[in-house]
């Protein structure tokens, strides 16, 4: 079996989360109050429940979403999708990039599955 070098993988990565972000709008959305975080299929942002600040530290912002997804489809579509957006995992459901920090919370039932999305700058 032959080694695909880490540099390939990455690439091959990166050309699929580009194919479908530049999907059509209707078929790819972002979470409301980020610009670049995009919005997995099967969920829909919950109207009324985010929140955007900037402050002199940094951007705060925070967005639900809810869908009949997994779990674990949550998370796998995240860790792919963020760090081929240069994002680093930190921890379970937790990125950094540059100075800032993502935390990825899900709450609820596989089917009924609730996701809050909160950026805030990292103090590190």
């Amino acid at each position: 079996m032959t080694k695909v070098p880490a540099t390939m993988r990455r690439l091959a990565t990166l050309f699929s989360l580009l194919a479908v972000l530049s999907a059509p709008a209707s078929a790819q959305d972002f979470v409301p109050g980020f610009e670049d975080l995009p919005l997995m299929r099967g969920l829909t942002p919950i109207a009324g429940t985010g929140h955007v600040f900037d402050s002199p530290a940094g951007r705060l912002v925070e967005s639900h979403a809810t869908g009949a997804v997994t779990r674990a489809d949550v998370v796998a579509f995240y860790q792919e999708s963020l760090v081929a957006l240069g994002w680093s995992e930190t921890g379970p459901d937790q990125f950094r990039r540059e100075n800032e920090r993502l935390h990825i919370v899900t709450s609820g039932k596989d089917g009924d599955l609730r996701v809050l999305f909160r950026l805030a700058p990292d103090r590190r």
